[in-house]
């Protein structure tokens, strides 16, 4: 049965010092993949401050694969990209198998909503690109390349080009390319999102099997709550802006997990039930006074309808 856990903010901020090692990995000598510590972020803008995360704190373990989800604007690419090192948190800290980070690293590897290719080389040499920067030679770098080629089923395409590549197959070069530098971490900002449904279903499958044999460390941003089902063994929901974590939700499914399968659309119906209320907060900023969060048009009181009748339109 599928059971929400409130989250609850258990470090101390003054026993964290800057140079030292994660507070969980201190009080329980078990060393997290992934530790997120009290991480802020505000941006500026001409009407002020926006406050984008407010003191997020997780952790993932070795070869987990984790989702976050939430309502627009609340954050979650944010925090893909502070973790990435992207970009700088206002305050807090970013520990990868017990290193501080401060910046961009092969350790962690971006995939992006579009593949992000190099159109002027093919497909097997954009999946080199990444190997031959750490100055690994060239045979080694083919061998490489079509392991992980074989590994996303693309081998055939290895001379192809990419505008002759679909949409689904660009993103399978851009996880060969990223798993070929044999990154610790993916970091994967809604990778799938610009594909159409049929596509979507099939690397629904592909990551799932790849994740199985690779054992990689994920963090996926969505927005689509049966996607995380389907790939994830845990799903954090993330609140309406400021972003904060609200709940997570483990997903004790056995692999491989298809999107149509009645218990993903039962872990579904259920995540939604508590991300409802986050989204009618997005839409009852974004709407008018008068409008209605639940039909999303203006609605019209019996009063002003009698007063409209009665003016003989």
């Amino acid at each position: 049965m599928l059971e929400s856990i409130e989250i609850e903010n258990t470090i101390d901020t003054d026993q964290i010092k800057a140079g030292s090692k994660p507070l969980a990995y201190k009080l329980n000598d078990i060393q997290p993949k992934l530790c997120i510590q009290h991480i802020s972020k505000t941006f500026l803008s001409k009407n002020g401050g926006v406050s984008a995360l407010e003191d997020i704190n997780l952790e993932v373990k070795e070869g987990e694969f984790v989702c976050i989800v939430g309502p627009s604007g609340c954050g979650k690419t944010t925090l893909l990209n502070i973790v990435a090192g992207l970009e700088k948190a206002d305050s807090g800290e970013i520990w990868i198998s017990g290193r501080k980070i401060n910046g961009a690293g092969s350790d962690r590897v971006v995939i992006f909503q579009e593949a992000a290719l190099f159109p002027w080389l093919n497909v097997i040499k954009n999946v080199e690109f990444g190997l031959k920067q750490k100055g690994i030679n060239g045979s080694q770098r083919r061998n490489t390349a079509m392991e992980y080629l074989k590994l996303v089923h693309l081998t055939k395409f290895q001379h192809a080009h990419v505008h002759e590549l679909s949409g689904g197959m660009k993103q399978r070069v851009a996880i060969a390319r990223a798993l070929a530098i044999n990154p610790e971490m993916l970091l994967m900002d809604e990778p799938f999102s610009a594909l159409d449904a049929q596509t979507r279903w099939i690397l629904h499958f592909e990551l799932q099997s790849i994740w199985l044999k690779t054992k990689k460390t994920i963090l996926f941003v969505t927005h689509n709550i049966r996607e995380a089902v389907c790939l994830a063994d845990r799903i954090v929901i993330l609140s309406t802006s400021p972003g904060r974590i609200k709940k997570e939700f483990s997903v004790d499914l056995p692999r491989p997990r298809d999107d149509n399968d009645v218990n993903v659309a039962e872990y579904s119906t259920r995540i939604m039930k508590e991300l409802k209320a986050e989204i009618n907060k997005v839409l009852k900023c974004e709407m008018d006074a008068d409008s209605c969060v639940e039909c999303d048009i203006k609605c019209t009181t019996e009063e002003a309808a009698k007063t409209d009748a009665g003016g003989g339109i």
